[in-house]
């Protein structure tokens, strides 16, 4: 069910005319509305027509009592009341009315040409998925280490699509090659589109990386954020990968003086030796959390 938060009104079918957009921008949102509005600016500030791309935001907490910044008329909002973001994904896709999916975040800023130059490379590679890179930027309140570690760790979209895996952050792909893999895990909370690109490897849809195809994401704010991040996304991981549980906290519970490539810029040593402490109490929680959760004794965290 679609929300045109300009009317006020529900409308089942969307609107526009028959003939689609180029793109449908896919948004889920959960608690993060005073962000989505530094991304619909960004959406606005896009050099590719807006009359040539639809925003379809999924609200993943109705009823929530969140100010909702202004929606442009390119935009509709879509009810989506399962948690996880991929049921929120899965329910704009329903309605999706464009050629190509472009996703990403509530909290992330597209550079202008985002769409612009995905349309050049979708359309010139339409069997394929697209990524490109997410640069981390440091949010005003937020802590200097947090967004340090994230810096050096945070979405290594070139490293990662060489196993043909990317966030959704920062994916393009045509409809007919999403529906030829089909929707999102709704079972999983985080990790979701790992597992959807492993299983768009296997459909044989490759992904192309593009330098030019650029989504900025915000580092976290806080230590405590980056540990939520990781119970929620080891929690996802005990119900989807099998690994035993010896073998997954062997690994992770020894500290590793190589645990991050200090490869973009010069870090201090005290630098250094504090993001090697976070990324061990990071492991440390993620194997409780996958642990918890493997045994029953818990469920994945949803933030």
């Amino acid at each position: 069910m679609l929300m045109d938060r300009n009317s006020g009104n529900v409308d089942g079918e969307g609107s526009g005319s028959n003939q689609g957009p180029a793109f449908s921008v896919i948004i889920p949102v959960y608690r993060d509305w005073y962000r989505l509005a530094a991304c619909l600016d960004a959406l606005a500030g896009q050099t590719l027509g807006q009359d040539e791309f639809e925003i379809i935001i999924a609200d993943n907490e109705p009823g929530h009592e969140f100010t909702i910044p202004p929606i442009p008329c390119n935009a509709k909002i879509v009810v989506a009341g399962e948690p996880g973001s991929y049921n929120a994904r899965n329910a704009a896709i329903a309605v999706a009315r464009g050629r190509y999916l472009a996703f990403t975040d509530s909290d992330c800023v597209p550079d202008p040409n985002w769409l612009a130059n995905a349309r050049l490379a979708v359309e010139g590679q339409p069997l394929a998925r697209h990524t490109g890179p997410i640069p981390i930027f440091r949010e005003q309140a937020g802590c200097y280490y947090a967004y340090l570690y994230e810096y050096h760790t945070a979405f290594r979209q070139r490293e990662i699509a060489l196993e043909g895996i990317s966030a959704t952050a920062n994916l393009i792909v045509s409809k007919a090659q999403f529906d030829k893999v089909g929707p999102f895990d709704t079972i999983l909370l985080s990790g979701g589109d790992y597992v959807w690109s492993r299983r768009a490897e296997e459909a044989n849809v490759p992904l192309v990386y593009h330098g030019d195809i650029v989504v900025r994401h915000p580092a976290r704010v806080s230590i405590k954020a980056i540990l939520a991040k990781k119970r929620r996304t080891s929690g996802s991981e005990a119900i989807f990968k099998k690994t035993s549980l010896w073998r997954y906290s062997r690994y992770r519970l020894m500290p590793k003086l190589n645990a991050i490539t200090f490869d973009r810029g010069t870090v201090s040593i005290t630098d250094k030796v504090v993001l090697l402490g976070i990324s061990w109490l990071k492991d440390i929680h993620g194997c409780i959390a996958f642990t918890t959760v493997r045994l029953g004794l818990s469920k994945p965290h949803r933030s």
